[in-house]
């Protein structure tokens, strides 16, 4: 009887086993697929690529109203220098305050760690 049992222990870990291999490539898509369903996309991932597209185009209509402006190479040139100038600006403005809060939240943690240890 003992040997019964331990013979169906181990057909069933090695079913166990097959049945994994065979079920890391199945996604849940295929799984509803075979039976005639399909998960319905949110809103977002189908808002996300017009959104993008939207971005895409504001970005090439701004660059070329800037060329096609009437206004001479050298204001030109001043301009897009004055706007990189300012960009940059904003940009150290940003990387100064996120150091700023990735040192606060380190040394935050260094000492919550220290305090952890000592108790």
């Amino acid at each position: 009887m003992n040997l019964s049992k331990a013979l169906w222990t181990l057909g069933s870990v090695i079913g166990a086993q097959q049945a994994a291999k065979a079920v890391r490539g199945v996604e849940l898509n295929d799984i509803l697929g075979v039976i005639g369903l399909e998960r319905r996309p949110s809103a977002l991932s189908r808002a996300m690529p017009a959104l993008g597209l939207v971005v895409v185009s504001a970005a090439i209509g701004a660059g070329a109203a800037l060329l096609l402006a009437p206004s001479s190479g050298e204001q030109l040139r001043a301009r897009l220098s004055d706007g990189l100038d300012d960009v940059k600006n904003r940009l150290d403005d940003v990387k100064g305050r996120v150091n700023e809060k990735i040192t606060d939240k380190l040394s935050s943690f260094e000492q919550q760690h220290a305090s952890n240890s000592t108790s």
